[in-house]
């Protein structure tokens, strides 16, 4: 799938301040966050804005404020956005068993949607949380009025999620492990780790203290991030022979300069077999497109919004 075994084994955002960015994009402010409880599960999201409905999901290693860094208030803009922090990240719950299905997953944050009182909207993932939107689309066409996939794997993929996700994920170590992780997280492999996410583009200014690495590090979050990735290689080779059933528009964008997530093994792959998506490869873009080439993204919620 990647060199970095998808986001260096799922500590991805292990962040630390400091690192450069293009000083004249500041965070934008957003609202206040809420929590709607679904099958016992607390999910926590925020909304703002008005217009067509617009979810938003968020990848691995991370949590609702990768999108309300910026993003989501540009949307805002055109749209009702809801972002939610998926089952296990962030300030939301967990199932007690199934925290590792993208369907599952998909199923509670479309339950909560319900609740809201929106049966439709348009769905959008980034990297991991492209491949919970896949599987929303797959299992609940009706409820998605068109689907924009940003880095998301997508098919099968050569080899595995490394190391760190192996062992967080050991029944036996994990827990232990993902205690232990913020004593063994050093400045250094922070920086270096965030820095190669967001490669070749720098980090933003801002982007971590916003993203808040205390929430990354929760045991209870690197446990269900790292059950998740060890889990996504069998559950999107069951995906992948179904992709020619979607109907709604699809927007797939990804950079070709992203390592973590291959263009060639997944989105070109998915553009083929998906007869209605619309594929933009954007030159010189590493994994982070929603912060790296906002314009264009706007610009594919643009054409969904009709």
């Amino acid at each position: 799938m990647d060199r970095r075994a998808f986001l260096a084994g799922g500590t991805a955002i292990l962040g630390a301040s400091g690192c450069a960015g293009d000083p004249d994009v500041t965070p934008a402010p957003s609202s206040r966050g809420q929590t709607i409880v679904i099958d016992g599960v607390a999910l926590h999201y925020e909304r703002l804005g008005s217009g067509p409905p617009l979810v938003l999901i968020h990848g691995a290693s991370g949590n609702l404020r990768d999108w309300t860094y910026q993003a989501a208030g540009r949307f805002a803009a055109t749209n009702d956005v809801i972002v939610f922090d998926r089952p296990g990240h962030g300030l939301s719950g967990a199932p007690e068993t199934g925290v590792s299905s993208l369907s599952l997953q998909a199923a509670l944050m479309r339950a909560a949607l319900a609740d809201m009182g929106v049966d439709r909207a348009i769905v959008t993932g980034h990297s991991y949380g492209g491949s919970v939107a896949l599987a929303w689309a797959l299992d609940a066409p009706d409820s998605v009025n068109g689907l924009m996939l940003l880095a998301a794997p997508s098919h099968e993929w050569p080899g595995g999620v490394g190391f760190t996700s192996e062992l967080l994920a050991n029944p036996a170590l994990g827990p232990f492990a993902a205690r232990s992780a913020s004593a063994l997280v050093t400045d250094g492999f922070a920086r270096r780790t965030v820095n190669g996410v967001f490669e070749p583009q720098q980090v933003p200014v801002g982007y971590l203290e916003h993203l808040r690495l205390d929430l990354i590090l929760q045991p209870s979050a690197l446990r269900a991030n790292a059950l998740q990735l060890t889990a996504l290689k069998q559950q999107i080779t069951m995906m992948q022979t179904r992709y020619g059933e979607l109907a709604m528009p699809v927007e797939i964008l990804h950079g070709n300069a992203d390592d973590t997530v291959w263009l060639s093994v997944h989105s070109e792959a998915l553009a083929r077999e998906t007869p209605v998506a619309r594929l933009t490869t954007l030159d010189g873009i590493g994994h982070m497109p929603h912060h790296a080439a906002l314009p264009q993204v706007e610009a594919a919620l643009t054409r969904l919004n009709g």
